[in-house]
C-alpha cells in the first residue's frame, strides 16, 4: 500500500523502548522512565541519565545559638559512588549570624564550617549596633510635660461618675548606643545609652508614681517633679460614706481623679499609718505639732492604727519636694478647724458677697484651750472644743439666749409713784391690780418679749435662733418665787398672766435672787445659748459677790460667760450694790471688745419710759451684738 507519502513507513522509534520506571526514579536527575529495549534481559530498568543524585539530607547537622539547625537541602553526589558524607549544591555555610536582629548569614566559605572546630560561632563579619539596655544608674528619659487624657472614674456610690483628665508621665530606659566590633558578641565597656549622658533620678512618688525629675545622684535632699494623678491611693476617713469636691464618695474609692499637687488645697490634714505603734499608745508621738493619734478604728485596715498627720510630715515622708508655695504651707501649718457660724458657709443674699471661712487661729493638732480664759491677744473667743477664732461667737450673736428677769417685789415695789404707761398694750391688764411701780415693770418686761419677737422677725437670718430664745422669771423679796422658767416667746399673753398673779411684799434679798439665777441656768444649761440675767431692783441691798463670782466662774469655764445686767429702778442717783454686781460680772469677759458687744452694765431709769425704753434697747442690742474684735492692729 502506498502511505500518502515519500519514502518507507517508519515508526517512533521511542515506543520500541522498554518504557517502564526506571529503578531510580525516586533520585533526583532521573528522567523516570526505563530506555533499554523492549524486553531487556536483566531485571534493572534505568533511564538515560548517567548520574543520579544520592538525594539523602544534607550531613550539615549542628546546634547554634538560637537552636539546633539541620541543612533543608538534599544531597548531591552521585548515587552510584559510595560516600558517607552528604553535600547539597549549597558551597557556603548557610547559619544565621548569631547576633540577635541579624539577617545576615555566615560569613564562612565552606559549607561545613560548623565541623571545623568545637566551638564555632557563625558570625557574618559585620559591626553590629548593641540592642541592649542603657545600664547606668538612673532613669534615660522622662517627658517632663505629662501627656493628658480624659477619663471617668465610676466611684463605690452607685451615682458617683466623675469625669477628669489623667496626667500620665512618659519614661523610658533607651537602648545602648555602642557598637559591637565584627565576629564579636558584646562591646567593651557597660550599656549606656550615651557616654557621661545625663540621667534622671530614678525615685518615683509613691502616690502618683511620677519619676523626680533632678539628675540621678542630686546633691538636693528632697526628690523634684511635676506630680500628677494619685493611681496609688485610695481615700479614707473617719465616716464610711462623704462628700469630696462635690462628688459622694465612700472609703475605699480610688484617689485616681485626685492630683498629688491639687489646686486651692486649704488647710487639711492627712491620714496615714502609725510608724510606731508603742509611741502612739504611750502617747509620746515624739513629731511635736505634726501627729496626732487616731483613737478610732478607720477603714481600710481598721485592725492597723493611723495618725492625722500635717502637710509637712506628708512630704517629708514621700521624700519629694513640697510643691506648693510658701505662703501655702504656712497656711498648712494651722488649725483646719472651722467657725461653724453659717455666715462663713452660706452667702447672706443675692448681692452680698461670697462668705468668708473662719479657721482656728493655732497651730494644727494644738493642745485644746480652757474655754474659760481670754482669747489669745483679747480678739475673736473660743469654743467650747478649746479651738481660737478670729471672728465674732455664733453662740452669742446668732444663736438663742436664755433670758431670765430677776425682779424686786419687795414691799416698796408697791408705790404708786410710777405706773404702767398707758396707750399701750396690756394697758388695762396690768391697772387692774398693779397699777405701780410692779405694774411698770411688768409692762417692760412684756415690751421686751415682744421686741425681742419682733427683731427677729426683721432678720430673718436669725428668726429661728431667736424663736428658741427661752425666757424665766424671778421674783424676789426676802424669799424667791418663780412665776415660770424655761419657756419660749412664742406667748408672751400666756408669760404676763403668770405674772400679774404675783403682787409686790416683804423685804429685799439679792443673795437668794442670784443663787436662784445661778441654779436656772445649770438646770437648763444649753451651750447654744447665751445666759442673760436682767435683775431689777428699786432698792439698796448688799453685793452678793460669793454667790455671783460661784455663778460667773461656773459659766466661762463651760464657755459661755454670763451676761448682767443691773437696772435700778429708782429717783435715787445710783446704787453701789447693783453697779458692783455688774462689774463683777463683766470682769469674767474679754477686756477688748468691739463696740457692738454685749457688755454687763448698771442703768438707772428715772420712770417708767426709761425703763419700757431700757428694756426694749437691751431686746434690740440682742440682735445687733457683736461680741468680739474682727480686726487686727
Amino acid at each position: 500500500h502506498k502511505a500518502g507519502h515519500e519514502g518507507k513507513h517508519a515508526c517512533d522509534k521511542i515506543s520500541h523502548l522498554c518504557g517502564k520506571p526506571c529503578s531510580l526514579d525516586d533520585k533526583r536527575n532521573c528522567q523516570k522512565v526505563c530506555s533499554k529495549e523492549i524486553g531487556h534481559d536483566d531485571s534493572e530498568h534505568l533511564c538515560q541519565s548517567t548520574i543520579h543524585y544520592c538525594g539523602k539530607d544534607c550531613s550539615l547537622s549542628t546546634h547554634t545559638q538560637d537552636e539546633d539547625y539541620q541543612c533543608p537541602n538534599k544531597c548531591i553526589k552521585p548515587y552510584e559512588e559510595e560516600h558517607d558524607s552528604h553535600r547539597c549544591e549549597n558551597p557556603i555555610c548557610p547559619i544565621q549570624c548569631p547576633i540577635p536582629n541579624c539577617k545576615e548569614r555566615c560569613q564562612s566559605d565552606d559549607h561545613f564550617h560548623a565541623f571545623s572546630d568545637l566551638q564555632v560561632n557563625h558570625f557574618c563579619g559585620n559591626e553590629h549596633q548593641c540592642r541592649e539596655d542603657c545600664q547606668d544608674d538612673g532613669i534615660c528619659q522622662v517627658v517632663t510635660e505629662p501627656k493628658k487624657q480624659e477619663e471617668t472614674y465610676k466611684g463605690l456610690v452607685k451615682e458617683t461618675s466623675i469625669t477628669f483628665t489623667k496626667y500620665i508621665q512618659l519614661s523610658e530606659r533607651l537602648k545602648c548606643n555602642k557598637k559591637i566590633p565584627p565576629n564579636e558578641f558584646t562591646h567593651t565597656g557597660t550599656h549606656t545609652h550615651k557616654e557621661n549622658g545625663f540621667h534622671y533620678c530614678n525615685a518615683q512618688c509613691k502616690f502618683c508614681e511620677y519619676y523626680c525629675t533632678l539628675p540621678y545622684g542630686h546633691a538636693q535632699q528632697t526628690h523634684e517633679t511635676r506630680h500628677g494623678n494619685m493611681t496609688q491611693t485610695e481615700f479614707t476617713g473617719e465616716d464610711s460614706e462623704f462628700e469630696y469636691a462635690g462628688h459622694k464618695l465612700r472609703v475605699g474609692d480610688q484617689g485616681t481623679f485626685v492630683l498629688c499637687n491639687l489646686a486651692n488645697l486649704g488647710r487639711h490634714r492627712h491620714i496615714d499609718y502609725c510608724k510606731n505603734e508603742e509611741n502612739c499608745k504611750s502617747g509620746n508621738q515624739g513629731q511635736g505639732q505634726d501627729i496626732q493619734h487616731i483613737n478610732e478604728k478607720v477603714q481600710p485596715n481598721p485592725e492597723k492604727p493611723k495618725d492625722f498627720i500635717s502637710h509637712k510630715l506628708f512630704w517629708e515622708r514621700t521624700g519629694f519636694k513640697d510643691p506648693y508655695t510658701v505662703q501655702e504651707q504656712q497656711e498648712f501649718t494651722k488649725c483646719d478647724h472651722e467657725c461653724p457660724d453659717e455666715k462663713h458657709h452660706k452667702s447672706q443674699g443675692s448681692s452680698a458677697p461670697p462668705p468668708t471661712k473662719s479657721f482656728c487661729e493655732l497651730q494644727l493638732f494644738h493642745a485644746p484651750l480652757s474655754p474659760s480664759s481670754n482669747p489669745p491677744n483679747g480678739y475673736g473667743y473660743i469654743s467650747l472644743d478649746g479651738h481660737h477664732f478670729n471672728c465674732e461667737n455664733p453662740s452669742t450673736r446668732e444663736a438663742a439666749f436664755h433670758i431670765i428677769f430677776a425682779l424686786d417685789r419687795s414691799g416698796s415695789m408697791s408705790y404708786n409713784d410710777k405706773r404702767p404707761i398707758p396707750n399701750f398694750p396690756i394697758y388695762n391688764n396690768l391697772i387692774r391690780n398693779h397699777n405701780n411701780r410692779t405694774g411698770a415693770v411688768y409692762q417692760a418686761v412684756y415690751q421686751f418679749m415682744e421686741a425681742r419677737i419682733n427683731s427677729a422677725r426683721a432678720n430673718q437670718n436669725q428668726l429661728s435662733s431667736a424663736m428658741r430664745d427661752s425666757v424665766s422669771l424671778i421674783l424676789f423679796d426676802h424669799e424667791v418665787t418663780v412665776p415660770f422658767e424655761n419657756r419660749d416667746l412664742t406667748d408672751p399673753k400666756d408669760l404676763l398672766n403668770s405674772m400679774l398673779q404675783h403682787q409686790a411684799r416683804g423685804g429685799t434679798s439679792f443673795d437668794l435672787a442670784i443663787q436662784k439665777a445661778g441654779f436656772l441656768i445649770t438646770k437648763y444649761f444649753d451651750n447654744s445659748k447665751a445666759n442673760i440675767v436682767i435683775f431689777l431692783s428699786d432698792g439698796l441691798c448688799g453685793v452678793p459677790a460669793n454667790q455671783l463670782h460661784t455663778i460667773c466662774n461656773q459659766n466661762k469655764t463651760r464657755g459661755s460667760p454670763l451676761y448682767l445686767y443691773t437696772v435700778l429702778f429708782s429717783s435715787e442717783s445710783q446704787s453701789n450694790s447693783l453697779e458692783e454686781m455688774a462689774k463683777i460680772a463683766q470682769s469674767y469677759h474679754p477686756a477688748n471688745t468691739s463696740s457692738g458687744a454685749l457688755r454687763c452694765q448698771f442703768t438707772r431709769t428715772v420712770n417708767e419710759v426709761n425703763l419700757v425704753n431700757h428694756f426694749t434697747g437691751v431686746a434690740e442690742s440682742l440682735r445687733k451684738h457683736k461680741p468680739a474684735l474682727l480686726k487686727k492692729s
